[in-house]
């Protein structure tokens, strides 16, 4: 016999094992199919490794994780300033939204903000990780959708629908409450900078019983506000940050001008709890509370009735 010659009777059969698995594929693929994406699905909704690198996701990720399922958040999530869960981020390690750090980290998914670094996030998407971005919120009526849309990618939809649905409740009393006086009030802040319509600030105000004087007097965004307009236009209420913890500097005078100062009527100070309106999150709703407490003290609805 050839050498390499195999004997007819040991011979390997041409496949009928695979002729029949295909066979039996044709009912039993799609079942597979099926239980994959199933598999697929529940693995996408639940990532054991999240990683936000934005502040605004940093909120609604921390609020809403499960334990040890959040491994980074944003330098940003411990600045007592601009973020109200700052000490809980105390207990994440911190990233400062590198695509480095994010290879380095290997997370299941990443969840970040449209205005973050546009480079990384693309980056991020070519190298094949998840990501997730979401837009600055502008209106208080839109957050309780964002807090739904992580707790989707989470995993954890019946935390997100009970913050929500807390969030809802709470804004509606809120505006239940409002009547035809409406004080004005003006978001003012460091180098004379003032938040205008379109902002999560405008909204906010709008929300608590008040009147926005920069975008009445047409300011769009966030844009320099003159000492002048605020003198002259006198506003029941300026609303300023509490600069507690920062270096000081010229800018942070500028809401405390000797002429602002001087306006007789005029309350001024941080009357929103630090970070409460940072972002479009769970915390909105103490800012809201907060001017709208304010705002009976100024005018109250039972008088004007």
């Amino acid at each position: 016999m050839p050498s390499g010659t195999v004997p007819r009777q040991e011979r390997i059969p041409k496949n009928p094992p695979l002729k029949r698995l295909r066979k039996s594929g044709r009912i039993l693929c799609p079942v597979a199919f099926s239980a994959l994406l199933f598999a697929a699905s529940a693995h996408a909704a639940s990532p054991a490794r999240v990683m936000s690198l934005n502040l605004c996701t940093d909120q609604l990720a921390m609020a809403l994780a499960a334990p040890g399922q959040l491994i980074s958040v944003s330098f940003l999530a411990r600045d007592p300033g601009l973020s109200p869960m700052h000490e809980e981020a105390r207990a994440y390690p911190v990233n400062r939204g590198l695509a480095e750090e994010v290879f380095l980290a290997r997370p299941d998914l990443v969840v970040t903000g449209t205005y973050s670094l546009h480079n990384t996030t693309g980056l991020l998407k070519r190298l094949g990780f998840r990501v997730e971005e979401f837009g600055f919120v502008q209106t208080v009526g839109t957050i309780p959708g964002e807090i739904r849309r992580m707790g989707a990618l989470l995993g954890r939809e019946r935390q997100a629908e009970a913050i929500a649905d807390r969030f809802e409740t709470e804004l509606a009393r809120i505006e239940a409450e409002q009547c035809d006086v409406r004080p004005m009030a003006l978001a003012y802040d460091q180098n004379g900078v003032a938040l205008g319509a379109g902002t999560l600030a405008d909204s906010v105000l709008a929300a608590a019983g008040f009147r926005n004087m920069a975008a009445e007097e047409g300011l769009q965004g966030m844009a320099p506000f003159p000492v002048e307009s605020v003198v002259s236009g006198r506003p029941d209420v300026i609303i300023t940050s509490s600069g507690d913890g920062e270096a000081p500097s010229l800018g942070a005078f500028v809401p405390r001008h000797p002429a602002i100062l001087a306006l007789k009527g005029t309350r001024i100070g941080a009357f929103v709890p630090p970070g409460a309106w940072s972002c479009g999150g769970p915390a909105v709703i103490d800012a809201v509370k907060a001017l709208a407490r304010l705002r009976q003290e100024i005018a109250p609805c039972e008088v004007a009735r």
